[in-house]
């Protein structure tokens, strides 16, 4: 996701967001790494593309945030 802790974004905010826009449980929210400007979320690949879609458009601490999968996915 294209917001990490400049943006001031916590973990709580994407499995937030991540629960409520993409209708899944908190426990298919796996590892949260938020760097500067960016942040990466595991969730299992057969849900991937629906959360990626449902995020899309959406709000996160006040800023639409840009989603997509990351390079190194899957290896």
């Amino acid at each position: 996701m294209g917001a990490g802790r400049a943006a001031g974004v916590r973990p709580g905010d994407l499995v937030g967001a991540i629960v409520n826009e993409a209708k899944v449980s908190p426990r298919d929210v796996g590892s949260i790494q938020i760097a500067e400007r960016f942040s990466l979320v595991e969730v299992p690949e057969k849900i991937a593309e629906s959360v990626m879609r449902a995020l899309r458009g959406t709000m996160i601490r006040g800023q639409k945030v840009v989603v997509r999968r990351d390079k190194d996915a899957g290896r």
